[in-house]
């Protein structure tokens, strides 16, 4: 994070003064010289914020991701569903471990009309139901309850 905010305050400077090492009174404040044109900023993008967006992509990559790098990942550090609470030696994790709260709000089922939905067999709360009810494989493939509202 040190070395994002420099390379920001660098920007700043440079923006200013046109040159990274001299500071200038800043007219306009950062956040809002980062806002889009059409929203009255100059369209920069913060690397700060830059960083944060990717990590929340790794990290959403990595709860859905069947990919090798994710299952290792999650086999170390990922436990009962939850990230481990101690640190762990990764370039990966240390950068998308606070994201992982931050994906958990956003996840949810969106189930449309409902009929593709299997109430038997789709993780709908973190493990099927036919798994919660231990119903063995011949029979839950031939349940064929949807997830119906009105």
């Amino acid at each position: 994070m040190i070395l994002l905010n420099d390379l920001d305050k660098w920007i700043i400077n440079f923006i200013w003064s046109g040159d990274v090492d001299k500071r200038k009174l800043v007219i306009v404040p950062w956040n809002k010289s980062c806002r889009p044109v059409i929203q009255g900023g100059l369209g920069i993008r913060s690397l700060k914020s830059l960083n944060e967006a990717v990590n929340l992509k790794l990290c959403w990559d990595l709860r859905n991701s069947s990919q090798p790098w994710a299952k290792l990942l999650k086999c170390r550090c990922i436990r009962n569903r939850k990230p481990i609470s101690y640190h762990i030696y990764s370039s990966i994790w240390s950068s998308i471990k606070n994201g992982f709260d931050n994906t958990n709000d956003q996840i949810g089922w969106l189930t449309g009309n409902g009929e593709n939905v299997s109430f038997w067999n789709d993780n709908l709360c973190g493990v099927t139901m036919s798994t919660t009810f231990n119903l063995p494989n011949f029979i839950s493939q031939n349940l064929q309850a949807s997830v119906l509202y009105s």
